[in-house]
């Protein structure tokens, strides 16, 4: 079985909740997926916003005992795995259907966004996701990617976002 964990910029990164995002992420150039948010809601998160009172009225984020006597670990077990695997199979379903034969292969040319009247690729909607491998680290990226060129030599191991926008 797959595991997906999302690393990509913040500005093109979105909520990793269903297949399709999943799917979506990889186009836009992640490596991994990860969704914490997710797994909470499959777990029994309502979002009451009390995580940090020991309040959580689920007993999911709470150290009250009588508050946690509210979760059934083997029932949630169950609940969350059942989430995961359908994800990632949905993830898996929508790759083949584009022909491909894993997310891995998933590229931004792959996915469309509807934008007014117009269609286009993601390769089409962010260009500086395509930048050719090795590119930024022998500076041969060319001059269409001058900003991004820019951040990455003045990253100091946090990314400069606001020079790739």
């Amino acid at each position: 079985m797959f595991k997906f964990y999302c690393i990509s910029s913040p500005d093109i990164l979105k909520k990793v909740l269903t297949g399709f995002s999943i799917v979506r992420t990889r186009a836009l150039g992640a490596d991994v997926c990860n969704s914490a948010r997710a797994m909470m809601f499959a777990l029994g998160c309502i979002q009451a916003l009390k995580c940090n009172t020991n309040k959580c009225p689920t007993g999911i984020t709470t150290q009250d005992r009588e508050l946690m006597n509210g979760i059934v670990v083997p029932d949630k077990a169950e609940r969350v795995y059942q989430f995961h695997a359908k994800t990632v199979l949905t993830a898996c379903e929508i790759s083949g259907a584009l022909g491909l034969e894993s997310p891995a292969m998933i590229r931004g040319c792959d996915i469309m966004r509807r934008e007014g009247q117009h269609v286009r690729t993601f390769d089409e909607l962010y260009p500086h996701l395509t930048v050719p491998p090795g590119a930024l680290l022998d500076k041969s990226a060319g001059p269409e990617f001058v900003r991004l060129q820019t951040a990455w030599d003045l990253d100091d191991g946090i990314v400069q976002h606001s020079y790739v926008a």
